[in-house]
Order: C-alpha cells, then sequence, then structure tokens
C-alpha cells in the first residue's frame, strides 16, 4: 500500500502534463505568445520557401508568388504544379516568360517585369490571376497599407492584420511589399531649407505565413512567419506602429531582424527602418 500512492501521483503528473507538452510542441514553429494559441497558419506550413537568388536577384515578385501558391491550400497548389519544371528555377523561368514579359497595366509599352527594375504590385496581382486554375477560386487584388486621414496607429495595425487574416483563411497565403526607408534631407523648392523626411531605396516581396488568429485589446504589434526570397529563409518577425521610433512614416514598420534587404544602401548614420507599404492576395 505504500508504493501505490506515489505511483498513482507519478501517472497523475504525467498526464497533467501532457496536454501543455503537446502545446507547446505544437507552438515551436511560430513566435511564443499568449494569442499563439489561436495562430493562423499557412494551409500548407511546411512548404519551403523559394529562392529567388537561383535564378534573378530582382525575381523576388515572381519567387513569392511560387511560394504562396505552394504554401496555400490545395487549388492553389494544384494550379501552380500545372507549370512544370525540374526545379523552382525552371519553373520561375516559365513564369517571368510567359507572364512577366506581358506589357504592364501601368505602362502597356514596358513589360511587367525585368532584371533591373523587379515588379509592381499591381502587375504581380495579375499575374496571380492569370495562374489561378478557375476563377471562383477568388480574384487576387492589391491593397495598399498607408494610413488614412485621421486613422489611429492602432487602427492602421488593426486593418492590416484583419487584411492579412482574410487571405490566409481564403488558403492564400499574402505576398507583402516592404520598403527599406531612410530618414534623409531633401529640399521642398530649389531655394527651400533643408529638411528630412522618409525615402524609400529598395522595395522587396515576402511571403506571410503566419499570424496571431486576433489581436489583444489595445495591440501595438503582432507576431508573424513569413518566407523571404532572398536566399530562401523561413524568419520570424512582429508587425508595428511605427511611432514613437519612427514618427512622421505612414505605415506600419515591418521589424524582420533577419531581412536586409536595402541595408547596402543606407548611409552612415541615417535612421532606417522597413516599411510594409502593400499587400497582394485574396482580400
Amino acid at each position: 500500500m505504500r508504493i501505490k500512492a506515489p505511483l498513482f501521483l507519478c501517472i497523475l503528473l504525467i498526464f497533467q502534463a501532457t496536454p501543455a507538452t503537446l502545446a507547446q510542441d505544437h507552438l515551436s514553429d511560430h513566435p511564443q505568445t499568449p494569442a499563439s494559441l489561436h495562430w493562423l497558419s499557412a494551409p500548407n506550413p511546411s512548404s519551403p520557401a523559394v529562392n529567388q537568388l537561383r535564378t534573378d536577384g530582382n525575381a523576388c515578385g515572381p519567387a513569392c508568388l511560387l511560394d504562396s501558391f505552394r504554401a496555400g491550400s490545395q487549388k492553389w497548389r494544384q494550379s501552380i504544379a500545372k507549370i512544370k519544371g525540374p526545379n523552382d528555377h525552371a519553373t520561375l523561368k516559365k513564369i517571368i516568360r510567359n507572364h512577366g514579359k506581358l506589357g504592364s497595366r501601368l505602362d502597356p509599352k514596358k513589360a511587367r517585369w525585368n532584371g533591373r527594375y523587379g515588379i509592381n504590385g499591381m502587375d504581380l496581382a495579375d499575374i496571380a490571376n492569370e495562374l489561378r486554375s478557375e476563377r471562383w477560386m477568388g480574384r487576387v487584388t492589391q491593397k495598399i497599407f498607408f494610413q488614412n486621414p485621421r486613422e489611429s496607429d492602432r487602427a492602421l495595425l488593426k486593418r492590416v492584420h484583419k487584411r492579412l487574416s482574410h487571405s490566409l483563411k481564403k488558403g492564400l497565403p499574402p505576398t507583402l511589399r516592404v520598403r527599406r526607408v531612410a530618414l534623409r534631407s531633401v529640399r521642398k523648392t530649389p531655394q527651400g531649407p533643408d529638411h528630412k523626411t522618409w525615402l524609400a531605396v529598395k522595395s522587396h516581396f515576402l511571403v506571410l505565413t503566419g499570424l496571431p488568429a486576433k489581436l489583444p485589446k489595445n495591440a501595438l504589434s503582432f507576431p508573424v512567419t513569413y518566407h523571404d526570397p532572398w536566399g530562401g529563409k523561413k524568419l520570424k518577425g512582429h508587425v508595428r506602429i511605427a511611432q514613437p521610433t519612427h514618427p512622421g512614416l505612414a505605415t506600419l514598420l515591418a521589424d524582420f531582424p533577419g531581412t536586409t534587404v536595402g541595408k547596402s544602401l543606407l548611409r552612415s548614420g541615417e535612421g532606417n527602418g522597413l516599411s510594409l507599404s502593400s499587400a497582394i492576395g485574396l482580400f
């Protein structure tokens, strides 16, 4: 009888610890936060990140489409699987040749994609719609994430979170457009005094793969997981309001330490950050 109590206690402790252990294992792929108990992930979270560098240094847009479709629900995976190729390099080449070389919506005389400037978000959305198998899958569009007049920082955070969550729930991980911005002196007029403003020095596309399903009340940021095609990396970061560290920036800040795009173009000592300016997805 002496050993039964300790044995029963040990069994009880094991069963009490098991749910927490399982939950911890399940959440190991995304940031550990209270909201992570209700984490919203890409339908195919094990899909590998696509490496644009195997094709072209400015192929981040087409690479993100390939990545997003593969990480999406079955209908999106089946759509991109129709582009046959022995590897990602060959598949990206076909996307660029068959879709990227068509006339841009902004300027039909120019190709949507070129090796010097890449592609804009509107043309990237058009390619996404051409790659889908059926129209009933939903129309991919671009949403601009600049702060509206009289819109508070927290309202902007809530609006962006709602848009991104909607696309993930619909089965297509949204493609984010971020810009490396630098605080630089400019002149209002040729004779006017210098003043500092946020100027974009480099743009880049990323694929969002996870975020909290809901935002806590009065949230100032939220954690995310994402794929960066520059090297094909799976990374973590936070999207947060720009104040007070980046006053005057009219977008949210992408606090993504693993994404270094545009840093080589910065001048010594100038303030900088990653601006989350827009996204394409099912909005």
